[in-house]
């Protein structure tokens, strides 16, 4: 205790030289611009992650099942699925069968996604709320078709724009879907044979949200089963949709565990695991180059020290002589740069939280151009602060025991 109150003496004191005091208000203050800048870069991706997540919020669904190896989840092996979605509190799932195939029209033919889906895709993905023309899939269309109809299908904005550059009016009857063969026998010398052909009628046409969307073509469930050979209890992933106010995190852990390792429950943010990445990638990088600054800020620390340690051999002395043991002379100093450490990060905490709080209130800080330009968005967590504080603190506090350690080893000498 009575380290600790000498070292706050030290510190806040004047000293014979008024530099010393200089150098350690700049010491704490290159502190608090490093912690005030690593809160805010942090802050700033992590309001880019969620205004990416909020942009998926019409495109995905809250929490997807898919399989933890390969492609396809078969219902009958999962009897725990209905009495785990149930305990979860459910309020609609889908079922959702995924694939590539080749869209044919005018002479024309496009690589598109195929998305199956039932008659509960508006209840659980919001974008069933964003058709632009025509109709979603009613329940009557998501049935099993006979031989030979023509399959009702909504295409994104992408394939939109692909089929009317084809044709000036809409889209003709003779529209094509094809598909590689999964199963059966294959003619060489037929190459027709390799393929299964739908014939599709555009009903709905979704407007633009996203480049997946765009270019992904909805037909029903069972029409896909079919055209690919899967059985009625095969799938791709299963969407799920819960309550309004419903703890998403806690229920996606919980199903976890009730379903066991052989499917993954994801949340918007695990959908796009690239986008995502790529996001906190780019925040890891700007945290290590802002820890390289904070290394030459935190050196200043130890500058600060080491000119402290030089104006009080005198005290040391005295010190000694009054019985004080060379630890103790060393705790001194140790708690002078510990509270230099604290006193610099903390200041920066709060000036960054005041900046933080500031742009998201007012949009100070702007980015883009023209009709892109919009405020830097903001998400404070608690996680990224109190990983700032420690770093900032601990980093500066390790790199001044250097100039303590070696004073008291030449003192001793």
């Amino acid at each position: 205790m009575l380290s600790f109150r000498l070292a706050l003496r030290y510190l806040f004191s004047k000293t014979r030289l008024h530099a010393v005091n200089y150098v350690t208000a700049v010491s704490a203050l290159a502190l608090a611009v490093v912690s005030m800048a690593l809160v805010c870069v942090l802050s700033v991706y992590n309001g880019y992650v969620e205004l990416i997540l909020e942009g998926t919020e019409q495109t995905d669904a809250e929490l997807l099942l898919r399989p933890s190896e390969g492609t396809i989840l078969d219902l009958a092996k999962l009897p725990q699925l209905e009495p785990s979605l149930k305990s979860a509190g459910v309020a609609s799932y889908t079922l959702l069968l995924e694939s590539k195939g080749l869209l044919r029209a005018h002479d024309q033919q496009w690589v598109v996604d195929v998305l199956g889906i039932d008659h509960h895709f508006s209840k659980v993905f919001a974008m069933a709320d964003s058709i632009a023309s025509g109709k979603i899939l009613t329940e009557a269309e998501t049935g099993l078709p006979s031989e030979g109809d023509t399959i009702p299908v909504n295409i994104g904005a992408g394939i939109n724009l692909s089929l009317a550059s084809s044709h000036r009016s809409s889209p003709a009857p003779d529209t094509e879907l094809l598909f590689p063969r999964r199963l059966g026998f294959i003619n060489p010398l037929a190459p027709s044979s390799a393929f299964t052909s739908l014939s599709v009628k555009v009903v709905g046409q979704y407007a633009s949200l996203s480049l997946e969307t765009d270019h992904t073509l909805y037909l029903p469930l069972p029409a896909l089963r079919s055209a690919l050979d899967y059985s009625p209890n095969e799938v791709s992933a299963i969407g799920l949709r819960f309550p309004s106010g419903a703890n998403l995190s806690s229920i996606q852990a919980k199903l976890a565990k009730d379903l066991g390792s052989s499917i993954r429950v994801l949340s918007r943010e695990e959908q796009h695991p690239d986008l995502s990445y790529l996001i906190r990638m780019e925040k890891v990088m700007t945290y290590l180059i802002l820890l390289f600054i904070l290394l030459l800020a935190a050196f200043n620390v130890a500058s600060s020290l080491t000119m402290l340690l030089l104006e009080k051999q005198e005290d040391t002395r005295i010190l000694t002589s009054l019985g004080a043991k060379p630890s103790m002379v060393g705790a001194i100093f140790r708690r002078v740069g510990f509270l230099i450490s604290v006193l610099g990060s903390a200041s920066g905490l709060v000036l960054g939280l005041i900046v933080c709080v500031l742009q998201q209130k007012f949009g100070l800080i702007t980015a883009g151009v023209g009709l892109s330009l919009q405020p830097l968005p903001i998400a404070i967590h608690w996680d990224d602060l109190v990983l700032t504080f420690l770093t900032v603190t601990l980093i500066s506090y390790l790199i001044s025991l250097y100039p303590t350690r070696l004073f008291l080893r030449r003192g001793s000498r």
